[in-house]
C-alpha cells in the first residue's frame, strides 16, 4: 500500500493561467500550479487497479480534514467524487478513485500532481495534473514494474 508520492509542500508557482508561461512551453493539458500544497505520485499496481486508491503524504496533513471527508478530483473539466480517510498514520483518497484512474486512462509509470484546492471537514477538492509515462510497451511488457521490487529499468 505505500505510495511513491513525493510531497512537495506550497508551489513556488503563484501565476494563475491566465498570466502563466506561453502554452507553447507546457505540454498539453498541463496547467500552471496555483501556488497551493501539492503531492505528486507515481501510478503503481494500488493506484490503477485494485484496491484503487492513493496515499497522501503526511505533509500535507496540516491543510487536510483529521477525519474521513467527501472529496473531488478535478481535471480536465470534469470532477470524480470520492473519500477522503483522514486522522489515521495513513490518510488516501478512495472510494471513487477508481472512477478517476480508469476514465484518465493512468497507467502505470504515469505521474499524477495532485493540488490541494480546498481542504476543511466539509470536503477535500484537488486539482489534478496526469503526465504520460509513454513507456514503450516492449519494454514495458518485460519489465515489469508493478512494485518497486521489480522496477522498469532502461538501458
Amino acid at each position: 500500500m505505500a505510495s511513491d508520492a513525493a510531497p512537495k509542500g506550497k508551489s513556488p508557482v503563484t501565476s494563475s493561467a491566465a498570466d502563466g508561461p506561453d502554452d507553447d512551453q507546457l505540454q498539453p493539458g498541463t496547467l500552471p500550479l496555483l501556488g497551493k500544497p501539492y503531492f505528486a505520485c507515481i501510478m503503481c499496481k494500488s493506484h490503477v487497479r485494485p484496491p484503487f486508491q492513493v496515499v497522501v503524504p503526511r505533509s500535507l496533513a496540516p491543510f487536510l480534514p483529521a477525519a474521513t471527508a467527501p472529496a473531488t478530483v478535478a481535471w480536465r473539466g470534469r470532477s470524480w467524487g470520492m473519500r477522503f480517510t483522514g486522522g489515521r498514520q495513513i490518510q488516501r483518497l478512495e472510494a471513487g478513485w477508481r472512477g478517476f484512474a480508469l476514465d484518465a486512462g493512468l497507467r502505470l509509470g504515469d505521474a499524477c500532481v495532485l493540488e490541494l484546492v480546498e481542504g476543511g471537514p466539509e470536503g477535500v477538492v484537488f486539482r489534478a495534473q496526469v503526465l504520460r509515462a509513454d513507456i514503450p510497451a516492449a519494454i514495458r511488457g518485460r519489465a515489469g514494474g508493478d512494485t518497486s521490487a521489480s522496477p522498469i529499468l532502461i538501458d
